[in-house]
């Protein structure tokens, strides 16, 4: 065990679940150690990127963390919003904001960036593995979705700044302008075996935004 936070996972010291995605009653007890919560992310990245989510287990987790169960479990409810946790907290895959002025050089940035983490980082390597999970997983599907949600923000924002200044319509759906750009990584990344390189994303981002905009004054 480590010195995180340390607790037998026995009735008296606030009852081992019966199952892991039972939710678990609290008693009240010492404050909230962040350097618990740290650990027990990170362990729980790694047991996702070895055995990914179907095998995914709080017992595993506590072994990694050199915790308790119990410790686990009087932070997240269940397996699932440790899941959910984790790929918020530790899947990464967030792209930086330029704000350059241009849509396109603000775009042609984020999507290599996302390109890049989805290749090369622990994170990418796990996205397969939570895709498919999330075929048939109502509950991981819930956390993909917002997780994609969450990353595809600062995108957004740059879409919505280009339509503010004009370089858009007004109409621009950007919804779709994302599905578009954020399409193509994920395709040749997971499915493909073909990442993008950084030509390849700029021709699709010229190639997207030049179908929207003829339609500008119309």
């Amino acid at each position: 065990m480590t010195d995180v936070e340390t607790i037998a996972d026995t009735p008296e010291a606030g009852g081992q679940p019966a199952g892991e995605d039972e939710p678990v009653l609290r008693r009240p007890g010492r404050p909230r150690d962040a350097r618990a919560d740290e650990a027990i992310l990170d362990a729980a990245l790694e047991v996702l990127a070895e055995v990914g989510p179907a095998r995914f287990t709080v017992d595993e987790v506590a072994a990694r963390a050199g915790c308790g169960k119990a410790t686990i479990y009087r932070r997240w409810r269940s397996r699932g919003a440790l899941l959910l946790d984790t790929g918020h907290h530790r899947l990464g895959l967030r792209v930086t904001d330029p704000d350059t002025g241009s849509v396109r050089d603000d775009l042609v940035t984020m999507l290599g960036e996302l390109a890049r983490k989805m290749r090369d980082t622990l994170a990418g390597k796990v996205m397969p593995a939570v895709v498919a999970e999330a075929a048939v997983n109502p509950e991981m599907r819930a956390v993909l979705a917002a997780f994609v949600h969450d990353r595809r923000k600062p995108a957004f924002n740059a879409i919505s700044r280009a339509v503010g200044r004009g370089e858009l319509p007004d109409d621009t759906d950007i919804d779709l302008v994302l599905d578009l750009l954020g399409g193509l990584v994920y395709f040749r990344v997971m499915l493909a075996d073909d990442p993008p390189d950084d030509a390849v994303v700029a021709t699709v981002v010229d190639t997207v935004l030049a179908g929207i905009r003829p339609t500008a004054g119309r």
